[in-house]
């Protein structure tokens, strides 16, 4: 091979060289570039998540209405209400527990109107005659009209609960709501006073007071319990509706939790006039 033929031939190989080194440089460089993004991965990613929780601008801010506020927890007789310490508990147990309220104020109220009675009196106390009345308080004032005021009287009129619960306001414009209330003083003074509550105080009264020589037989006593009755029935009512009648219509309008104790309020001088006229009695 000739000098000018081995010139030729290296200088083409130079020539085809140069390209393969120039593309071998970047796959040299690579590992290197990665090796750079990786130690620089932790920051770019700190920096993209205080992006992201940044609060973004809106272009355009929409209000929405506000809701009006919820009804207050409960089944509509007993209410959920917060408090804070002894006495925050104390007031607000007749609104947490309205039937142990209940059961607790009647008990206590026929005792103590009675004890009034006998002490104004000027007469030594007699015991079973209030056992009459203590005992009459807890098992019906307490318990059966709890039933009887809550249960029965709420389905016979559907609109009660939601009408005692209503302001003020909204009971005057609130007409089947008005109409449930005349329902409910009706049903009280004409139909339970007269056919349960009565002839049940005075099966009470001949069971505890009577006299052990007559006859213990269940028949036997409430004839002479009914026929007691049956002798002041049209006395007794009168006292009782002439009280009862204007007092069931300011009963029946309050709210729903405050009806039973509201209603042994106006129960404590009804007591001390039942007392005074079938109290004393044989």
């Amino acid at each position: 091979v000739t000098r000018s033929e081995g010139l030729a031939h290296g200088g083409a190989k130079a020539r085809t060289s140069a390209p393969a080194a120039s593309l071998r440089a970047p796959e040299a460089a690579l590992p290197a570039a990665m090796l750079r993004f990786a130690t620089r991965w932790p920051r770019l990613s700190a920096c993209s998540r205080q992006l992201l929780q940044q609060p973004r601008r809106r272009g355009c801010q929409i209000s929405r209405p506000s809701r009006a506020a919820g009804a207050p927890k409960g089944d509509g007789i007993a209410v959920e209400v917060e408090y804070s310490g002894l006495w925050g508990q104390i007031v607000t147990f007749p609104k947490r527990r309205p039937f142990a309220t209940n059961i607790i104020v009647a008990t206590v109220k026929t005792s103590l109107a009675d004890l009034v009675v006998q002490k104004a009196d000027g007469k030594e106390i007699d015991w079973k005659r209030n056992g009459v009345f203590t005992a009459f308080g807890f098992a019906y004032l307490g318990v059966a009209q709890w039933f009887i005021y809550v249960t029965v009287f709420t389905r016979l009129c559907p609109h009660a609960i939601r009408f005692s619960n209503l302001s003020w306001a909204e009971k005057l414009k609130d007409r089947a709501g008005q109409i449930d209330l005349l329902k409910q003083t009706f049903y009280d003074n004409f139909v339970h006073y007269t056919f349960v509550y009565f002839p049940v105080f005075y099966t009470f009264k001949e069971l505890i007071q009577s006299d052990n020589s007559k006859s213990s037989n269940t028949g036997a006593l409430a004839n002479r319990a009914l026929g007691k009755y049956w002798k002041n029935i049209v006395q007794d009512n009168l006292y009782m509706w002439s009280l009862w009648v204007p007092g069931d219509l300011l009963v029946y309008a309050c709210p729903i939790w405050m009806r039973l104790p509201l209603n042994h309020g106006i129960s404590l001088a009804w007591t001390m006039i039942l007392s005074r006229l079938r109290g004393g009695e044989s």
